[in-house]
């Protein structure tokens, strides 16, 4: 059972010479998805064909003017070296993902994620634009009469959320020529989960139940918002060797809102990992005095830990080597 204070030294993730440059770049059911290049050449230009189940995504050479109609896309893009023409909400972006460099100053934003501006996608010329089947199901069709589209569904892919981000970020680099640069982030994020994997091991905590979560407030109520199984953060943790220890239902997305009685469902065993932003933190604020939250055997025996505010639980490659580095930090591993 993991008990917070058992601390050793840690070594955050070194990221590779292809991500540390990429803020210098130039200016998600995809288990059907299959990417070729004509000449088969990493990195090449030629005739690119992507499948999608919207059909191939056909180009003539390398995507360099690129829009970002989801932040996972733009998080992957920056990381391989290329600044998005365009992403829909750019401050929430910069706000919530953490993860990797930053976006250039010339980004343009381009209306929100749920309802991005066709015009402003338009003026910006763009040879690539990068979305998902939960937003583009209402405008799939204008999205391709601008520019070729690529639409993934990240949360209906067979093969679960972590494969469903190895593919799209695969098919990415595919499109936009940089297949070297994700050979050499996607080893990173394999060694990563193999050090997060001994770590656990080395502390016999393989296979030790845990409960991933968020808490904030919403209508005046302490929230916890669990990450069940089918979620990417939930998977990312248990292809290292952890189980998942909530037993509940989840929506389509992996997900489930609760209140403090919910989580007496929990696996007792459990270690609670959540996060919190500072100035909205229930589980230090409107649970430190609740009697049910506190007799939570999680909660008696100090197997709560808090990971970073700002930690961004979807996401690309980036993003996930940031969770084990989180995580194992929070556990003392």
């Amino acid at each position: 059972m993991i008990a917070l204070g058992k601390t050793r030294p840690f070594a955050p993730a070194v990221l590779s010479a292809a991500l540390l440059l990429a803020a210098c770049g130039s200016s998600e059911d995809t288990s059907d998805d299959t990417a070729t290049t004509e000449d088969g050449g990493s990195g090449s230009s030629g005739s690119i064909s992507v499948e999608t189940n919207h059909g191939p995504v056909e180009l003539d050479e390398p995507a360099t003017t690129v829009v970002a109609l989801e932040w996972s896309f733009a998080e992957n893009l920056v990381a391989l070296g290329i600044q998005p023409a365009g992403v829909a909400d750019v401050e929430g972006y910069s706000q919530w993902v953490s993860a990797g460099p930053e976006l250039g100053e010339d980004v343009v934003d381009v209306g929100t994620r749920q309802e991005p501006s066709l015009d402003q996608i338009e003026a910006l010329e763009p040879d690539l634009i990068l979305t998902d089947d939960d937003r583009s199901v209402v405008n799939i069709e204008e999205l391709q009469d601008i520019a070729p589209t690529y639409s993934s569904d990240f949360y209906g892919h067979e093969g679960g959320q972590l494969q469903a981000m190895r593919d799209i970020f695969q098919d990415t680099a595919v499109l936009t020529g940089t297949e070297d640069a994700a050979d050499e982030i996607m080893a990173d994020f394999d060694a990563r989960m193999e050090a997060f994997e001994k770590a656990l091991d080395s502390a016999d905590a393989a296979g030790e139940p845990f409960l991933l979560a968020q808490g904030f407030t919403y209508e005046g109520a302490a929230t916890v918002r669990i990450f069940g199984k089918p979620t990417f953060a939930s998977e990312l943790l248990e292809a290292a060797g952890m189980e998942n220890g909530w037993p509940g239902d989840t929506d389509e997305y992996g997900l489930t809102d609760t209140d403090v009685e919910g989580l007496t469902q929990a696996d007792p065993a459990s270690s609670l990992i959540y996060v919190a932003q500072e100035d909205d933190n229930i589980f230090t604020e409107e649970l430190a005095d609740n009697p049910i939250y506190q007799g939570l055997e999680f909660v008696e025996e100090d197997r709560v830990h808090p990971i970073d505010p700002g930690t961004w639980l979807w996401g690309g490659p980036v993003t996930a080597i940031t969770v084990y580095d989180e995580v194992q930090a929070a556990l003392g591993l």
